[in-house]
């Protein structure tokens, strides 16, 4: 689920919950999605900038943090580096794992356990820190952290019925 190249420009793309309907296995969401400000915007040139946006459906006033282009792109990079290396990992990790657990372990033999513990901590890492990375780096756009901006002009973390999409 790759997104565009991250451009000079930003568009905060903002859901408000429409309506909810609870299932016997599954909740089913309905947002309402406006991409904000129309045509986009410039992206700050030097450090990250809070932005003001104000929900067209319901009228809340929200905040939103826009990183910079360059900022953007490196995270994205270093994340889909990080999976990739955490997935090809495995590659490794599993051919040891089970070279290592077929064979017959002395009574004592605190080492091979120990090996065998790390093995499988580091081949549950690749198998789902790995993808997890290359997810959230297909959908990393450098904007982030919705605030509410309550009615004395305080910001919280709080945001029932809104996220960024």
């Amino acid at each position: 689920m790759a997104r565009d190249p991250i451009s000079d420009r930003y568009v905060v793309s903002l859901g408000c919950r429409v309506s909810v309907e609870h299932g016997a296995t599954v909740t089913k969401v309905d947002w309402s999605i406006t991409h904000l400000p129309e045509g986009g915007s410039p992206r700050p040139t030097g450090g990250d900038r809070e932005i003001g946006v104000i929900c067209p459906r319901c009228g809340r006033s929200f905040a939103v943090r826009v990183e910079t282009a360059t900022k953007a792109r490196v995270k994205r990079q270093v994340q889909r580096a990080l999976g990739w290396l955490l997935v090809l990992s495995l590659l490794a990790t599993i051919p040891l794992l089970i070279q290592l657990g077929g064979q017959t372990v002395e009574e004592g033999d605190e080492q091979a356990v120990d090996n065998i513990g790390l093995l499988v901590g580091l081949a549950a890492a690749g198998a789902i820190v790995g993808p997890s990375l290359l997810f959230s780096a297909g959908v990393h756009d450098g904007v982030k952290k919705l605030r509410l901006i309550g009615a004395d002009g305080r910001k919280t973390m709080w945001v029932q019925g809104h996220r960024l999409f």
